[in-house]
């Protein structure tokens, strides 16, 4: 059987946030006048910290306004999926509103109504959409957010941006206790330097490797320049385990993550967005003391444990979680796939032209640091 032919041009893939916490928000987060840009761009954005748990905590943003010079909003139409513009005056219009795409709509859902059951509201503009915002999200409240994750360079860094389409107060049932985490599906492209050299051993050693990959995104513009193309971006991700699973995970990672030369895997994953501190606790010896407290029953083995930091430690991680699967009619399987040619990666430099057929990793980069149908095939490793 011939082998597949190797695309040599990237395709945008997915690259979605969903969080559960509590709003940050406090007197200045929301501006009270929209900004006028030298162009003529008339808009407001906002940001804030999404709280999750003690020590960890998401930044969503939402930015949007209109044109002096041609005021309309970017829409997509429901029945073709194609781009087009509608006029800014028309963006309540109901009529209008039959013909565009329900995916241009941000959903929000603040407001309860006397029965206690959310008021959902829609808004073609993010510009309405931050002003009702402003109304009616509160510090401390319990909310649900989602929306697109964008990828941007300047001056040779790049950032990633939770950009908002959904947002609301959970919703769940009387006396819930509410799961507060933040998640990502992401579409990642490994190359054959993805894995860092003694992956194995490291991961042995310490429970943990760091993977060298990269993200498809679509870039207009950049620095002034027009790119039109989908560009890869550098992006890593962890991978954490414990002694107990260190060997399913070695067999996971050689499935999912071990690359041949010569390709690039397209693949889909969920991972744990973390972004705060986390205690470390270190291998730390008891004292005598210690043990006869603890063999008297004055204190347990587990509250002793709770108690053992060597203090907190900055984190800024992307924690791999499990891979994302493709469901077609009765059969399911990994969204993953050897679907590019190196060709296909497409790096550009602030100030260069387009170089082709570029890897931005090394060999020897990361030496020093080195849900259905999942289970099956790896007994449980990623519930």
């Amino acid at each position: 059987m011939p082998k597949a032919k190797l695309e040599k041009e990237l395709k945008p893939g997915i690259a979605r946030f969903t969080a559960r916490g509590r709003a940050s928000i406090s007197s200045d987060t929301f501006p009270a006048q929209t900004t006028e840009s030298k162009s003529g761009w008339v808009y407001k954005r906002v940001g804030f910290p999404v709280k999750i748990g003690d020590s960890n905590s998401i930044y969503v943003q939402m930015m949007g306004g209109y044109s002096k010079r041609k005021p309309v909003v970017h829409v997509f139409n429901k029945d073709t999926n194609q781009h087009m513009e509608l006029d800014w005056d028309l963006r309540d219009n109901e009529d209008a509103l039959e013909n565009v795409a329900e995916f241009s709509f941000i959903n929000v859902a603040l407001e309860r109504d006397e029965k206690g059951k959310l008021i959902r509201k829609r808004f073609l503009s993010e510009l309405d959409a931050i002003n009702y915002m402003d109304e009616h999200l509160h510090d401390g409240q319990e909310i649900y957010v989602s929306g697109n994750i964008e990828y941007q360079r300047y001056d040779g860094k790049i950032s990633r941006s939770f950009n908002i389409t959904n947002i609301g107060l959970y919703d769940g049932k009387d006396n819930e206790e509410v799961e507060e985490k933040a998640e990502m599906r992401q579409t990642y492209l490994l190359e054959s330097t993805a894995l860092p050299r003694d992956w194995e051993k490291t991961l042995k050693e310490r429970n943990e490797i760091v993977v060298n990959a990269l993200v498809p995104q679509y870039i207009g513009k950049e620095n002034g320049k027009e790119i039109k193309k989908t560009l890869a971006f550098p992006q890593q991700f962890t991978i954490q385990t414990t002694e107990e699973k260190v060997d399913m995970m070695t067999k996971a990672i050689e499935t999912l993550f071990k690359v041949k030369k010569g390709v690039v895997r397209e693949i889909g994953l969920k991972n744990n967005i973390v972004h705060g501190y986390e205690k470390s606790t270190g291998k730390i010896q008891r004292s005598k003391q210690v043990m006869e407290l603890i063999q008297l029953g004055i204190m347990t083995e587990e509250q002793i444990e709770n108690e053992e930091t060597i203090g907190d430690r900055s984190v800024d991680k992307v924690i791999f979680k499990m891979p994302l699967m493709n469901v077609d009619g009765e059969k399911s399987d990994f969204m993953l796939a050897d679907k590019y040619s190196p060709e296909a990666l497409i790096v550009v430099e602030d100030d260069e032209d387009i170089e082709e057929n570029t890897s931005v990793f090394n060999e020897d980069d990361n030496k020093e640091e080195e849900e259905s149908g999942v289970d099956d095939m790896f007994g449980g490793l990623f519930k």
